[in-house]
């Protein structure tokens, strides 16, 4: 039964090549990714008004799929479900291939999720859906930042162990009672009465790793891959709505860290993709950890958003990401194309997490 991942006290291993080989998706615009990614770069959305009640009287806008009427925990595990299906039939004999998954999940402290739920949600997923659970599979909380730790967990995954492939799952909902009530009382939903806030929304996705141990000719013959160069991670101080101010050292030591990581400048970076949801502080945020990098060039990048398209999705949003742009460069189609060979990701908690990651289309270089 899959479990909490503990913390591993064991120096780490180099990092291995890693690339992603397969991706799915399950959002509020498609239950799969060739579906959502059409639907994005046709900008595309499908936000519509719910049953939940604003402070005004109005019903509240959310980001979701008809269809299904499933809700709660039958409703996030039936998206798992169908991301990680996505994502295996991409791939040679899937069956084959019994692999780890790795759910990065919401932040418990968020509207008080309990153990038993996240156990439940995912085991529950994979029981309806028939799909195996590797021994090594294992939860990691860390919502929307966690990304640059799950993909760390999984290079040692793949480092250890005789392993060639691992999953990260991404999946996370706001459209429940405690989600909707607790960030509609902190003024942060988007309303008549509010500009300054998000949609909330419900994601699955579901990004199969890859390790590669080839020499270079061999890894620039791989076709339409996404390859993961390097990431790093923060703790920022402040708080929205705190007394600390925001000087964004958190997501500046993240940004920092992955540059160096992957041994690359942000002169050699084309695009950025961000999880602005609409929130002003969030972006502030990132441009100011950006001034401090380059101060000349921070506003030069392209930036690339999903939540305009699919709302907030929470602890789905790195892995959506990922998803995504792996599915631009895998189609011959030039408006699923990114601006570009490299783009920096960047991520930030409301509990202060803040995590960036440098991904491309070219292999990166073997040491």
């Amino acid at each position: 039964m899959l479990d909490f991942l503990l913390p591993d006290t064991r120096p780490a291993l180099p990092r291995p090549v890693l690339s992603v080989a397969s991706a799915g998706l399950c959002c509020a615009v498609g239950y799969n990714l060739d579906a959502a990614a059409c639907a994005i770069a046709a900008s595309m959305d499908h936000f519509q008004h719910s049953e939940f009640i604003g402070r005004n009287g109005e019903p509240i806008i959310v980001a979701r799929l008809d269809g299904e009427n499933v809700w709660g925990q039958d409703r996030l595990a039936s998206w798992i479900g169908h991301a990680v299906r996505d994502a295996l039939r991409h791939l040679p004999d899937p069956q084959q291939h019994a692999m780890p998954m790795l759910w990065l999940a919401p932040s418990p402290e968020r509207h008080g999720l309990q153990a038993d739920w996240y156990k439940a949600t995912f085991n529950q997923a994979m029981q309806e859906f028939g799909l195996p659970v590797h021994p090594l599979s294992a939860i990691i909380p860390q919502g929307r930042a966690g990304l640059a730790s799950a993909l760390e967990q999984i290079g040692q995954w793949l480092a250890r162990h005789p392993l060639d492939r691992a999953m990260l799952i991404g999946a996370d909902t706001y459209l429940d009672a405690a989600s909707i009530n607790h960030y509609l009382a902190s003024e942060r939903l988007l309303a008549d009465d509010n500009s300054d806030g998000f949609i909330p929304g419900e994601a699955a996705a579901a990004v199969v790793i890859e390790r590669h141990q080839l020499p270079q000719d061999e890894l620039d013959a791989l076709p339409n891959r996404l390859w993961l160069y390097g990431w790093g991670k923060g703790e920022e101080a402040a708080r929205m709505g705190g007394d600390v101010p925001n000087r964004s050292q958190g997501m500046t030591t993240a940004m920092r860290a992955a540059l160096s990581n992957a041994r690359v400048g942000m002169a050699d970076l084309d695009f950025r993709l961000s999880d602005q949801n609409g929130e002003a502080w969030f972006v502030t945020d990132a441009v100011n950890a950006l001034t401090r990098i380059t101060p000349q060039d921070a506003a030069k990048l392209p930036v690339l958003t999903l939540a305009d398209r699919l709302g907030e999705i929470g602890a789905a949003t790195g892995p959506a990401m990922l998803a995504w742009l792996h599915r631009m460069r895998g189609q011959p189609d030039s408006q699923l194309y990114p601006p570009g060979e490299l783009g920096l990701l960047h991520q930030a908690n409301d509990n202060g997490l803040r995590s960036c990651v440098i991904a491309g289309f070219t292999p990166p270089l073997v040491a």
